[in-house]
């Protein structure tokens, strides 16, 4: 065989980051990818507070632009538990586990957003009335995003 196809199939078969690393590199990765370095926490984070007041902007598809002043609030466990009660309320009665995954998903949302979101601007004022999902979600990612931050997630 030639020379040259001989070592095009090695570096097909053996990727190059495994020739030239050695053990310990490739035990130190596995470790890192096990345990990740804590990154440093910005101490002056909006979203490290328990109220978080931020200006939401997003365009959908036929170029209309929603946007306005949001505050979001971490939720208490009892507050959680009512999330929980009104998502079941809006199962009708349906079984979680019999609900297709993209009304449990809007349920979710809307009973999150609910009892978290404290300002909102007009148009937000009945998360139902929207017609575009993608806005709820986008919305919701950002609730998430400042609970994800909060709780050092």
């Amino acid at each position: 065989m030639n020379d040259d196809v001989v070592k095009r199939v090695k570096q097909v078969a053996i990727p190059q980051h495994l020739i030239d690393a050695s053990t310990e590199d490739l035990k130190s990765s596995a470790e890192e990818s096990i345990e990740p370095k804590k990154e440093e926490i910005d101490l002056n984070d909006p979203k490290l507070k328990e109220k978080y007041i931020f200006n939401f902007s997003w365009e959908d598809g036929r170029g209309k632009t929603w946007e306005g002043v949001f505050a979001n609030k971490i939720l208490s466990i009892k507050e959680q538990q009512a999330v929980g009660v009104m998502r079941a309320s809006l199962n009708g009665g349906i079984e979680f586990k019999a609900m297709d995954p993209f009304t449990a998903e809007i349920n979710l949302i809307i009973s999150h957003l609910a009892f978290s979101l404290v300002q909102k601007p007009e148009w937000a004022e009945e998360l139902r009335e929207l017609k575009d999902v993608s806005l709820l979600q986008a919305l919701y990612g950002e609730v998430a995003e400042h609970e994800a931050t909060f709780f050092g997630y």
